[in-house]
């Protein structure tokens, strides 16, 4: 009676050892490492190539690229909610308000710091790392938190989206719709965890993010928040004994029938 619980048991973390076996193949996928000097009353920076501070979060690039030569991306250190609201991100735009507002009231389920992509059209671009050691046509999952949001000095209805490329594939998050009234702070999504499966077609591929937002001009510019990204791949090794572990359980299983018939 108690062998096909036990052979359930066993599948279980041997899934459990397969899907959560493979490293991490991004660097710095929690934003936590950066080597920007000491802001005194500034909660974080424009890390982008147009600021001061470009290359600044380790691992990451947000260049100015063909089609997105204004790039705009804010990283903040996030140590927590209260100072994300209270203290700005030293950028190129000193006289506007560059965080998040007053609606914004958790960070992700990784905790500390997170980045900003601007989703106005003239300002987005992409952030973006290139990641090596693939094997062309192999699978790959892309795990990430997200959120959609609006900057502390915009108004009114604006949506946004993430738009995420591996090699030359793309995929996109579902689109949030900021449901703000007119005059009020912009809404905020809380954030979502998504996976995202991609095929390798060379052994090193960019990884790129990038803020797609749409609303009347004067609403812009609606945000991307991200964190907590991921690539894996589960190891040869895994597999052979999640399939070992289903081959166990059907041993289990007629062994039962068996001992039931006679």
């Amino acid at each position: 009676m108690r062998l096909p619980a036990l052979g359930a048991l066993a599948l279980a973390l041997l899934i459990g050892s397969a899907t959560g076996a493979s490293a991490n193949m991004v660097q710095n996928g929690s934003f936590s490492a950066n080597t920007l000097p000491a802001l005194p009353g500034f909660n974080g920076a424009e890390i982008d190539t147009l600021y001061n501070y470009a290359g600044a979060v380790t691992g990451w690039s947000s260049p100015s690229v063909a089609g997105y030569t204004n790039a705009y991306n804010l990283y903040e250190f996030g140590t927590s909610v209260a100072n994300v609201v209270g203290a700005d991100a030293a950028s190129r735009f000193p006289s506007e308000q560059q965080r998040m507002d007053s609606n914004f009231n958790a960070l992700s389920q990784n905790g500390g710091a997170f980045m900003i992509l601007d989703g106005d059209p003239t300002f987005t671009g992409p952030l973006q790392q290139t990641i090596g050691g693939l094997t062309v046509g192999q699978t790959y999952q892309l795990n990430f938190d997200w959120a959609g949001g609006e900057l502390s000095n915009r108004t009114g209805f604006t949506s946004d989206q993430l738009q995420v490329t591996f090699g030359g594939d793309t995929q996109s998050t579902a689109q949030y719709l900021n449901t703000a009234g007119a005059g009020q702070p912009g809404s905020f999504s809380g954030w979502q965890q998504v996976s995202m499966i991609f095929t390798a077609h060379a052994t090193s591929q960019t990884l790129s993010f990038l803020s797609v937002g749409t609303a009347p001009g004067a609403n812009l510019p609606p945000v991307a928040l991200l964190d907590g990204v991921s690539l894996t791949v589960p190891e040869p090794t895994a597999w052979a004994l999640m399939l070992l572990g289903f081959g166990g359980l059907g041993v289990a299983l007629r062994r039962r029938r068996r001992l039931a018939a006679a």
